[in-house]
Order: C-alpha cells, then structure tokens, then sequence
C-alpha cells in the first residue's frame, strides 16, 4: 500500500554527527551564558561605583574666616559641613581638600592626625571622636590653619579662596568665596 523509492540515512555515522551538533551548541550556549553573568557583574559594580561617586557628596556650607595672628590677614578657615542629599555615610577624615589661595594651591589630607592644617571640630549632632558624618543633620566644622600649609597664604583683603572637598568614593564639591574688603585685626568674617 505504501511504498517508497527513498530511504533516510540511519546508522553511527548519522548518530555521531548528531551528538557533535548537540555538544557544539551546548559549548555554544554556555560560553554565552558565561559571558551574559560576567557583563552583568561588571554592570552592577560599574553602577554602584558611579552611584557612589555621584552621591557621597559633602556639602560646604558657611565659612568663617578668622584674623588669629592679629595682622590683617585671615589666616584660619573655619568651614561647616554636612552630608550631600541622599550621600551614604562619609568620613572625613578621609575627604581630601584642594585649597588655592592668591595663586598657589594644597592638597590637604582630612587627617588630623597626621597634618597639623586641618582640624576637625563635631558641632551637631555627632559623637565625641567621630570624624564620621552619617546623618544629615549631622554637622562638622573643618579648621584649616592656613599658616601651618607651607605651600598657602593668609587671605589678605578681596583675595579669593577656592574649596573643594573630595569624598572617598570621588564625589567632589566646589565652592570659592572672597575675602572682605577690609579686614580689621583680630576679627572674624563670614566669608
């Protein structure tokens, strides 16, 4: 009733190059899946990188210049600062300062433990010894005692500062501010 000229091709020969097809695009869909988990790993930490370096801001706010040596110049900084919107916990005495002032600029390490031209003062909010703002109504005063900094000069008078406050994870924040136009000896001035 049923007949047929043609045959299909069956034996090992056929199961073999079946088996290698299958292998093949296992290895082929494994390198894939590999590839896929390692992208999306790299994603995540490029993410949570720009994230961090986006978000752990410091924010400087008022800053109080100060005539301490009495010869008509500021020569200390008192600058309060606070947590950024949204920035997760930031110590800082990790923060790094770029401080220029009439032309000659200084990296200063937020440590004050090992530089002596900066301090840290807890104002609000934050326990004794911390450096660490993790709230945001946590407040710091940062003191940079420009005559100890061999590389800056007092403020004299409309001489311009310019501040900027480096977080850890290089969120950056930028502020300049002048130097009143007359500076009378051993005050203080809101810069």
């Amino acid at each position: 009733m049923f007949e047929s000229t043609t045959r299909g091709q069956v034996g090992i020969g056929t199961l073999i190059v079946f088996i290698a097809m299958v292998l093949v695009a296992a290895i082929a869909a494994g390198v894939l899946i590999n590839t896929a988990g390692l992208l999306q790993a790299q994603a995540q930490q490029t993410g949570e990188e720009t994230t961090a370096e986006v978000s752990n801001i410091v924010q400087i706010n008022q800053v109080i210049g100060e005539d301490s040596t009495s010869d008509g110049t500021i020569d200390v900084l008192n600058a309060s600062v606070r947590l950024a919107s949204g920035s997760d916990p930031v110590n800082l005495s990790e923060v790094s300062y770029t401080v220029e002032t009439n032309g000659s600029a200084a990296v200063i390490n937020g440590n004050n433990q090992t530089n002596d031209a900066i301090s840290l003062f807890q104002e609000q909010s934050l326990e004794d010894g911390t450096s660490i703002l993790s709230e945001q109504q946590d407040l710091m005063v940062v003191q940079f005692d420009l005559e100890e900094s061999s590389e800056l000069d007092p403020l004299g008078e409309s001489d311009t500062i310019t501040l900027i406050a480096q977080a850890p994870a290089g969120g950056s924040t930028y502020k300049q501010l002048k130097a009143p136009r007359r500076i009378k000896d051993g005050n203080s001035y809101i810069l």
